[in-house]
């Protein structure tokens, strides 16, 4: 079968990218020609690079495919494509929700009123695949009524439960953030409820690790990150370090979240949120807000805040903190946890999700979704 994947970028540290490089890498090793087109590719999948719709409608590839494949999570002109598509073509959509503009800076709020009217074009498609039931929620709240269905993006972990952190030993709570650096992920709040935690607990040794696209980032909260990591040592001394892993493979992700106590995300919205699975696979306890997919996606192993207040979620780091400090925890709650948390994250194992999109992309093609 030949399949054309669309989308405006396919880039590192970006969970819709990530997505899409899975998706092409799973269908080539299951037989099928697939070529993605796009503006910007990272991932070593087979792209073409196009300047604009012409440049795809022209391919022999794109005018040869079974189906072509969008994802789309945001405005971006090639989904316009969809319209153009041949009737005999399948097409399909992967639906990763937009983020709403309250949670975006005002310089945005036009490129997301242009995501949700652009997010119409999915009543031309033949079927729509959702990251989670609450994606399909949005959708059909915007009185989408195309056949959809949910489809859960895969999850790489670690291959078996963790079995200590390095903190353990020498004392120090390892904390974790990984996003972009942007209002929506909660990056403020996140430096405010450290601080906060810095000030209340002398004892605290912690070193916090933050990984992040920085292409997709806020420069001002890049900014004010560094600005942290450069005061926070010479305020609180040698008890505290803070790390911004910029563009980070993900080798040193994985890394840190198994060297990671504590995976901290303070996100005022997320369609799915990969990074708390892999966060919990690897051993992580797991604090964030308590809104849009985080508590499905948690499987009721994340300790939430209510979204928006710092002084309850400086609380929550806090109590986590003595948590990882305990001798009990240690010696024998460590353990009962990471294997819970790791057994869960299984549920999202890149195996089960491959199986789950080659029955999808087969099935969309034959018919059988229409209804």
């Amino acid at each position: 079968m030949k399949i054309s994947v669309i989308h405006g970028i396919c880039v590192r540290n970006d969970a819709i990218s990530n997505a899409i490089a899975d998706n092409i890498g799973w269908l080539v090793g299951a037989g099928h020609e697939v070529v993605l087109f796009t503006y910007a590719c990272e991932h070593a999948v087979p792209h073409r690079l196009v300047r604009d719709a012409t440049d795809i409608m022209i391919d022999t590839h794109f005018q040869a495919s079974d189906a072509v494949i969008f994802h789309f999570g945001i405005f971006y002109p090639l989904f316009d494509l969809i319209l153009l598509v041949p009737d005999r073509v399948r097409r399909l959509v992967v639906f990763h929700n937009i983020t709403p503009k309250q949670f975006v800076g005002a310089e945005h709020h036009a490129t997301i009123d242009k995501s949700f009217a652009q997010m119409g074009n999915m009543i031309f498609a033949d079927h729509v695949a959702c990251d989670s039931a609450g994606n399909l929620a949005v959708l059909r709240a915007a009185r989408v009524s195309t056949p959809a269905s949910v489809l859960p993006l895969a999850v790489h972990g670690q291959a078996q439960p963790c079995a200590a952190k390095p903190g353990h030993a020498d004392g120090i709570v390892r904390l974790v953030f990984i996003g972009r650096l942007v209002r929506s992920k909660g990056v403020a709040d996140l430096l405010d409820a450290v601080e906060r935690c810095l000030q209340a607990d002398s004892g605290a040794q912690l070193a916090l690790d933050l990984v992040a696209n920085l292409g997709l980032s806020d420069a001002a909260l890049v900014e004010a990150v560094r600005a942290a990591a450069d005061e926070w040592p010479r305020r609180y001394g040698p008890r505290v370090s803070l790390r911004l892993h910029g563009d980070a493979p993900d080798e040193l992700k994985q890394r840190l979240l198994a060297d990671g106590d504590m995976f901290v995300l303070p996100t005022y919205h997320e369609g799915f949120c990969v990074p708390i699975v892999e966060a919990l696979s690897a051993g992580c306890r797991v604090v964030c807000y308590d809104n849009s997919n985080t508590p499905a996606i948690a499987g009721g192993l994340a300790r939430l805040v209510p979204t928006g207040d710092i002084a309850l979620l400086a609380q929550a780091i806090g109590a986590e903190l003595a948590l990882a400090r305990s001798p009990a925890w240690r010696q024998d709650g460590f353990a009962s946890f990471a294997g819970q948390a790791w057994r869960y994250a299984q549920t999202f194992a890149p195996a089960r999700a491959r199986h789950r999109l080659s029955a999808w992309v087969l099935d969309a093609v034959n018919g059988v979704l229409d209804h």
